[in-house]
């Protein structure tokens, strides 16, 4: 199995209509993630990573596979049990963007307002315990948003900083307590939004 892992590809890029559609639910966007922090596991440990029964993740877990974002890669006894190890097709998933076609568009802010709900959630129940870490060098809980202009030369330190990020967070396995983060990066050109929205109108006033 150690040589068929390390094979694997790094990164998987999602980008069919069927891999798009999985993922517009949360449940599954998160088993997804979970799924590939933890590298080849059993369903009872990802259960466990989620604090959600096993028996509740099947359903879910067999959609992923039919979508080719998860695969079965064999089996192990644990406790006299035979279990059916799984993995994610990539340690890395990312999605394309398409910005000039409309299916791409309604997938990909489908994908990302579930990110947004999750994040939302797993905030809130972090924020309703008493023991979260909410200062210092070691706070762990952060809700942040700021507007401001960046020149391109500091939007790819912006971005340098994510493709880190997102690096520490592809590696299967790592020590340390599970953690979600949320990220996200747009542009607010108002003016040019007004300026073609006008731009619109008159065309529609001529006709």
């Amino acid at each position: 199995m150690m040589n068929r892992m390390s094979s694997r590809r790094q990164q998987h890029v999602i980008q069919e209509a069927k891999q798009f559609s999985v993922l517009a639910a949360a449940p599954r966007q998160e088993l997804l993630d979970v799924l590939a922090c933890m590298g080849t596991v059993s369903v009872a440990e990802i259960g466990a990573a989620l604090g959600r029964p096993a028996d509740a993740l099947y359903f879910h877990l067999r959609a992923l596979k039919r979508a080719g974002l998860v695969q079965q890669v064999g089996y192990r006894t644990r406790s006299g049990r035979r279990e059916a190890l799984f993995r994610t097709v990539a340690p890395e998933l990312r999605l394309r963007y398409q910005p000039r076609k409309a299916a791409n568009r309604r997938a990909v802010t489908a994908i990302v307002s579930s990110m947004l709900r999750l994040g939302i959630r797993d905030f809130r129940r972090a924020f309703e315990r008493a023991d979260a870490v909410v200062s210092g060098n070691q706070r762990e809980l952060w809700a942040l948003r700021k507007t401001g202009r960046l020149s391109p030369a500091q939007i790819k330190d912006v971005n340098r900083l994510i493709e880190r990020l997102t690096r520490n967070l592809s590696r299967p396995n790592g020590r340390g307590r599970l953690y979600g983060i949320t990220v996200l990066l747009t542009p607010l050109d108002h003016r040019s939004r007004r300026k073609g929205n006008s731009s619109s109108q008159g065309a529609r006033a001529r006709k």
